[in-house]
């Protein structure tokens, strides 16, 4: 607990990019999103300091609106990005080079809710769908696509207030986030209404850790360096939840982001749940072969690639 208080009162004195190596190369890494815990790992591991131990200085830099990570990786201000597999996937179908140097979620938050009770993915056919504008939303696009449902789907930034006012049948959600978001709205849902797509056979890895094919034969040693502090951060969060979402709440205030402790409670245990493999229960950091033909199948399938990636491409540059 000592330890704790002293990295808290020096993450609230001292800005984040001063350190110790300083005269080392600034390596910036960008989540997907503003400050949540569905990063908490990497808080993790600036804040216990398991960056500076492999000897790295890094900054964590988020994505805005004008400037996504996707944005910041492909103009080189950001070294390492978060993305979800599927887009990893689409941004080499489309002709980027990347590598996946951590697989950290092995499994699917993605969830579809309805007004009405759902019996199953067919169960949208003929139905009005809120998605997210990229990522996550390409599976049960290119699901639908398969299965020649006629789904209209209707992109949202928050998909609460669409959803809520009846203007959606049914939306694309997070189980951390969009889910809770909606309980907290007052919406009383029922387990009828709440379809996983972990529970109808698509439960494939979201979240992993990628920098560039470029980037990583040049500096081969700092990625290695980089993703194993990583994995040391979430192993530390996944063992001390509690200070580990009290981290997560400085890097909110610090980063001005408003925040609601029960939702970022919430969001920590579930993203916490998707580190462990559903096969062995055990935190693999590796991307699953299996898995990855999975949803390489899937977006395939679905028209959302034009050809396939293979699983050699995208772990071993």
């Amino acid at each position: 607990m000592r330890r704790i208080f002293l990295m808290i009162t020096v993450l609230m004195f001292f800005p984040f990019r001063m350190t110790v190596c300083a005269q080392k190369k600034e390596l910036v890494y960008t989540p997907i999103w503003t400050a949540q815990a569905q990063f908490a790992g990497f808080y993790v591991a600036e804040a216990m300091g398991y960056f500076k131990e492999a000897g790295l200085n890094v900054v964590i830099k988020h994505p805005t609106a004008s400037r996504t990570n996707v944005n910041r990786l492909e103009s080189g201000e950001s070294q390492f990005v978060s993305l979800q597999l599927t887009s990893a996937l689409e941004m080499m179908n489309d002709g980027s080079q990347l590598v996946n140097v951590l697989q950290y979620f092995q499994q699917s938050g993605l969830m579809i809710i309805s007004h009405q009770p759902l019996k199953g993915f067919n169960s949208l056919d003929g139905k009005r769908v809120g998605h997210f504008r990229a990522g996550a939303s390409m599976l049960p696009i290119a699901i639908g696509r398969k299965a020649k449902l006629d789904i209209e789907w209707v992109p949202f930034i928050s998909n609460a207030n669409i959803y809520i006012s009846g203007a959606i049948d049914a939306t694309l959600a997070m189980s951390y986030n969009e889910y809770f978001q909606l309980r907290a709205a007052g919406q009383r849902l029922k387990k009828e209404q709440l379809l996983y797509l972990r529970d109808i056979g698509y439960n494939v890895p979201e979240d992993g850790l990628y920098v560039t094919k470029d980037f990583f034969m040049k500096h081969r040693e700092e990625v290695v360096k980089f993703a194993e502090a990583t994995r040391k951060g979430w192993e530390w969060a996944a063992q001390h939840p509690k200070e580990t979402l009290d981290l997560v709440m400085l890097y909110m205030r610090q980063n001005n982001v408003p925040f609601n402790i029960y939702a970022q409670r919430w969001m920590l245990e579930e993203c916490l749940r998707l580190l462990t493999d559903p096969k062995t229960g055990k935190r693999t950091y590796r991307l699953d072969p299996q898995m990855f033909d999975l949803t390489n199948r899937i977006l395939c399938e679905g028209s959302v690639l034009k050809h396939p990636i293979s699983y050699k491409q995208i772990t071993q540059p």
